[in-house]
């Protein structure tokens, strides 16, 4: 999808506050380094919304003519006089407002039999998003021209591969970006997260508005069953993007935007708080509150076989469970953490009771 990820203010880490993330808008060619002090998108790729339409009151049902009181008119329908007796009643009018919203917008899915209102399954195997991937645990959405199309609660993205001279328009769910957690948020999935995107070519104003979508976010392979999780993008596809792994040190291209990671370079800032930047490290999207992403691994576990294992410990000031995180690097004592270049690196131990090992920071 073609749009980026717009800036967060005021970083902390989600499960304790360590560090402060700075970064910049990231694309699905990774995005370019921000400035000191504002969270950074990690790399992964968002549709650009379409445009806005807001729904239209339903007009005054007419009066019967004969027979009993007509029914009140619906929702932008008119209401029916009845067919015998004394004079109808005059319906009511239609509800003020967009129409109404999919229920079934953003759900988990296998198959279009589990989606309703005019929804299908956009599935794990589907090879739409970007020409060549598909959402975790499926999506259940529609295609759509614009944002009227996806109803109260929905946005329409264009999905289409870089490139694409046609655009390929799908609803998503919308969100609220700090919002309280819960059922409501994202249907209360932990392999979808309020991400906030910034809508390139929105015909709304301001030109490049922000918008939160609930947006699929695959962050380990086992996410993606008989598939490969892209951490470039957190979708799943048959060839996943190579680079380095979580905790490993980074730099950006400032002009392409591009870096060595797998997924994305973070730009963060030291413990002790300020804009000045302490590390770069590769990282990917994750969902708040999911223990079970980043190839995490607890009490007990190895660090030193099943790959980079990390956890979702990192996120916006304001970010609630279910909202968009970032996975950082698990570790027992600082020699376990990738990053061997940026100074001060260390392991901090204090949440090992809930998560089973220490989260590598930085001084």
């Amino acid at each position: 999808m073609r749009a980026s990820a717009g800036k967060k203010n005021s970083t902390v880490v989600v499960f304790v506050a360590l560090l402060t993330m700075a970064g910049g808008c990231s694309s699905s060619n990774g995005g370019s380094a921000g400035t000191g002090g504002h969270a950074g998108a990690a790399a992964g790729t968002t549709g650009s919304a379409g445009a806005s339409a807001t729904g239209h009151g339903g007009t005054t049902g007419a009066g019967g003519t004969t027979g009993a009181g007509g029914t009140g008119g619906s929702s932008s329908v008119a209401g029916h006089g009845g067919t015998t007796g004394s004079a109808g009643a005059t319906g009511t009018g239609g509800a003020a407002g967009g129409t109404a919203a999919l229920p079934d917008l953003g759900k988990a899915c296998t198959s279009n039999a589990e989606c309703t209102g005019g929804t299908t399954c956009l599935t794990a195997s589907a090879k739409i998003i970007n020409g060549t991937e598909g959402p975790a645990n499926g999506y259940c959405s529609k295609t759509c021209t614009q944002n009227a199309d996806c109803s109260d609660g929905g946005v329409c993205l264009d999905v289409s591969a870089a490139g694409a001279t046609t655009p390929l328009g799908y609803c998503f769910q919308t969100c609220t970006f700090g919002g309280a957690a819960g059922s409501s948020k994202c249907h209360g999935r932990m392999d979808v997260g309020c991400l906030t995107i910034q809508a390139a070519d929105a015909t709304t104003t301001p030109a490049t508005p922000q918008i939160d979508i609930c947006y699929p976010v695959c962050s380990q392979d086992s996410d993606c069953p008989g598939r490969k999780c892209d951490l470039a993008s957190a979708l799943c596809t048959d060839a996943a993007s190579t680079g380095d792994p979580v905790g490993s040190h980074c730099t950006i291209d400032p002009d392409a935007g591009t870096s060595s990671c797998a997924g994305g370079c973070l730009p963060i800032g030291s413990a002790a708080g300020g804009t000045a930047i302490a590390a770069t490290f590769c990282t990917n999207y994750c969902v708040v509150g999911n223990l079970n992403s980043c190839n995490w691994v607890g009490s007990g576990s190895s660090l030193t076989s099943g790959g980079t294992h990390g956890v979702c410990a990192l996120a916006s000031g304001n970010a609630m469970v279910g909202d968009i995180g970032f996975c950082t690097q698990e570790c027992d004592t600082a020699t376990d953490c990738s990053d061997k270049t940026d100074p001060g690196v260390s392991c901090d131990t204090s949440l090992m009771s809930t998560i089973g090992h220490g989260l590598c920071s930085w001084n």
